[in-house]
C-alpha cells in the first residue's frame, strides 16, 4: 500500500514536468530504467529497440522485450552493424535506424534525464565549447523529443521499479574508458562531495539560463494585428521556458498583465497540438497558422 501511494505521487510529480509532444509517438526503448519509465509515462506509443551487436546487447534486448511484454505493446527491433566500434559511431547509427523507422507524423522520444543534461554540459565545458554547447541537450530537434530532461535518473529508476517494469542496467555504463562514463562515475561525484552538492542543478540551470538568453533574442515578431513566433521554437524550449516567452511577449497585448497559469497552459496546448486554438481574457485569440503560433486581437463586439 505504501509503495502504491508512493507510485501515484511519483507519477503525478513526474507528469507535471514532462514535455510530451503531440502523438503519434515512438519510444526508443533501450531496456534501461530511463526509457522504461518514459514508455510507461508517454501514453500510447510504438516501442523500438536497437541491438548494437555487442556482448551485452542480447541482455539489453531481453530487458526491452520483458518491459514491452509487461506493457502489452509489441517491440520492434533494429539491428545495428558498427565496424569499427566506437561510442560516437554507435550513437550516429542508432539515430539513423530510429529516425529511419519513423512513420509520417511520428516523433521519436528518448529517455535523456536531468542527469544526462548536467553531464552533457560538463562534458562540453571540458572539451571546450561556445554558448550552444553550454545549452546542453535540446528538448526537441529533428523529430526527436526528450521529455524527461526535468526528471532525475533516480526518479526514473524508482518509478520504473515501483511500476513493476523489469528494466536492467546496461553493463557498458560501468566501463570507465568512455569519456562520458568517467564524468558520470568519477567527476560528478567528486564535484558534489568536494565543491558543490548541487552541481547537477547548477549545470542544468546554466544551460537553461543560456537557452533563455538565446530565446529572449528571438521573441517572435509583431504583426499588424498581434504577434507571432515559430511554433517549433516554443515546443523545443519546453513548457516552463516557453511560458516565460509567452508571458513576456503577450503582456503588451494583454492589457499590461501577464498570462496566468491556466491561460499559459491553454496556449501550451495549442503549441503541442492538443487544441487548435484558444481565446484569452482581453480579447485575444491564439492559434497555429502553418509553422507559426499567432496571437491576434479579436474584433470588438458591435454596440447598438
Amino acid at each position: 500500500m505504501v509503495a502504491t501511494r508512493r507510485l501515484v505521487r511519483l507519477r503525478t510529480d513526474i507528469a507535471g514536468r514532462l514535455d510530451l509532444p503531440a502523438p503519434p509517438r515512438v519510444v526508443a526503448l533501450s531496456g534501461g530504467a530511463d526509457s522504461a519509465a518514459l514508455a510507461a509515462l508517454s501514453g500510447p506509443a510504438r516501442l523500438i529497440h536497437v541491438h548494437h551487436g555487442r556482448p551485452h546487447s542480447d541482455r539489453m534486448q531481453q530487458a526491452a522485450e520483458a518491459i514491452a511484454k509487461v506493457m502489452e505493446v509489441p517491440l520492434e527491433v533494429e539491428e545495428a552493424e558498427i565496424e569499427p566500434w566506437s561510442e560516437g559511431a554507435a550513437r550516429v547509427r542508432r539515430y539513423e535506424l530510429l529516425l529511419g523507422a519513423l512513420r509520417e507524423g511520428e516523433t521519436l522520444l528518448t529517455g535523456h534525464t536531468l542527469d544526462d543534461q548536467a553531464e552533457t554540459v560538463l562534458a562540453n565545458i571540458l572539451r571546450g565549447t561556445g554558448s550552444e554547447g553550454l545549452q546542453g541537450i535540446p528538448r526537441f530537434r529533428n523529430r526527436v523529443a526528450r521529455p524527461l530532461l526535468n526528471v532525475t535518473r533516480s526518479e526514473t529508476r524508482e518509478f520504473a521499479t515501483l511500476s513493476g517494469l523489469p528494466w536492467d542496467d546496461d553493463p557498458s555504463n560501468d566501463d570507465l574508458d568512455p569519456f562520458r562514463n568517467r564524468i558520470r562515475h568519477r567527476l560528478v561525484p567528486m564535484l558534489e562531495a568536494e565543491y558543490n552538492p548541487a552541481i547537477r542543478s547548477a549545470l542544468v540551470g546554466l544551460a537553461a539560463g543560456l537557452r533563455a538568453e538565446d530565446r529572449d533574442r528571438q521573441l517572435g515578431e509583431l504583426t499588424s494585428d498581434g504577434w507571432r513566433i515559430a511554433n517549433s521554437r516554443l515546443w523545443a524550449a519546453g513548457f516552463e521556458a516557453a511560458a516565460d516567452v509567452l508571458r513576456s511577449a503577450l503582456r503588451p497585448l494583454h492589457g499590461g498583465y501577464g498570462l496566468d497559469r491556466s491561460e499559459t497552459r491553454q496556449v501550451w496546448e495549442v503549441v503541442i497540438g492538443q487544441r487548435g486554438a484558444t481565446e484569452l481574457r482581453g480579447g485575444l485569440r491564439v492559434e497555429r497558422v502553418g509553422p507559426w503560433l499567432v496571437c491576434r486581437s479579436l474584433p470588438l463586439p458591435r454596440t447598438r
